[in-house]
């Protein structure tokens, strides 16, 4: 069986705000108290320069690739899968703490065989390695960042006849719903005072006065009426959140190492399949965020063919340019690009694949 070297080299343009904010990542607080979460950043060097910028982590777009993988072949198969069978195609499973033995590594080319979601994005358990390699997408020039604030807004203070749409009772809900926004605001800045001046007690090494704030702030925490408050829906919430802005270019490239023209079509059509249906990646959605489009240039090699004592080229043909817009998909696909696609639905029609859950036991054939 053929296995080929595919390598797409491009840009991707936002066409809205993105904001990707990565797990346990900074939250900055502004002097005045507002805060917000970091979006995913990576440091280069441009120029002898340091510079910051926004990416678009090469996780984000293979994890919605995945996904897209596994809803291709749910639209062909048009059945439901088991939750365990979705966990181990969407995520690859769940890699144990375990030694593996010579049988999971013969095991693994007859998963890829029958598993091209598996063959492709990797799995955990049993550990395969990924042949999809979705790089970072890094800003071709500076770029600054942009601050999207807002708020919580409170209709009752806006009145307007707000209250003659509610029940009786509506009017001392909202009053409770405001002393508790105020209760709030004065506890954080009582207890950040009470904290600063705890530290200038240590400092000082003034046992009585550390005992006495502690007791202060301990009080501050068991206090019934604050806990009253804390637990009402606040309203007027100031909100604040980071985005990489519209129109940013950002250099990106894909690579496919070692794959058969029918994980070749698979890959597209998850590709395709992302771009036509649910594109917006990163979060506020509901905002309109997240949209991009991609433009590429195709390139394929025969790995049998690969000469190691070629100089300059490796050889690749170039298959031509690929552009992707959000809920449009493909607006332009190399021929090769498209028949490696029908190719794999064939191989799906004739049964070719089993994508349910890895159950057999060692040792049993």
């Amino acid at each position: 069986m053929k296995r080929y070297n595919l390598r797409l080299t491009g840009t991707i343009k936002t066409l809205s705000p993105i904001a990707i904010v990565p797990p346990n990542t900074d939250e900055v607080v502004r002097p005045d108290r507002s805060k917000y979460k970091r979006i995913a950043s990576a440091v280069i060097y441009e120029d002898g320069l340091r510079d910051n910028r926004p990416v678009i982590p090469g996780s984000t777009l293979r994890g919605r690739l995945r996904r897209s993988a596994v809803g291709v072949y749910l639209a062909l198969s048009g059945e439901t899968i088991p939750l365990g069978e979705w966990h181990q195609n969407a995520v690859g499973g769940i890699k144990g703490a375990g030694s593996e033995d010579a049988y999971d590594v013969v095991m693994r080319d007859e998963i890829r065989g029958r598993n091209p979601i598996l063959s492709l994005f990797g799995a955990g358990s049993p550990w395969i390695a990924s042949k999809a390699k979705i790089d970072q997408a890094i800003p071709i020039h500076a770029v600054e960042t942009a601050l999207v604030g807002g708020v919580r807004a409170d209709d009752g203070r806006r009145g307007n006849g707000f209250f003659e749409k509610l029940d009786d009772g509506a009017v001392d809900e909202w009053a409770a719903m405001v002393s508790g926004n105020t209760i709030r605001t004065k506890h954080k800045a009582s207890v950040a005072q009470m904290q600063a001046d705890l530290r200038k007690a240590r400092k000082a090494k003034d046992t009585a006065e550390v005992a006495r704030i502690e007791t202060a702030i301990k009080a501050a925490g068991e206090d019934e009426e604050l806990a009253k408050a804390m637990a009402t829906n606040p309203v007027s919430m100031p909100l604040l959140h980071e985005v990489m802005p519209m129109g940013v270019v950002l250099n990106h490239g894909i690579t496919l190492s070692a794959v058969t023209e029918e994980e070749i079509g698979l890959f597209f059509a998850a590709f395709n399949g992302f771009m036509k249906g649910n594109p917006a990646i990163g979060q506020h959605e509901n905002l309109g965020y997240g949209l991009f489009s991609c433009v590429y240039e195709a390139t394929i090699e025969d790995v049998a063919a690969f000469d190691p004592f070629s100089i300059g080229d490796r050889g690749a043909d170039a298959l031509g340019t690929i552009t992707l817009s959000p809920f449009v998909g493909f607006v332009d696909v190399p021929e090769r690009i498209h028949s490696a696609m029908l190719a794999f639905k064939v191989a799906f029609e004739e049964k070719a694949y089993d994508f349910r859950v890895i159950t057999r036991e060692k040792g049993e054939e």
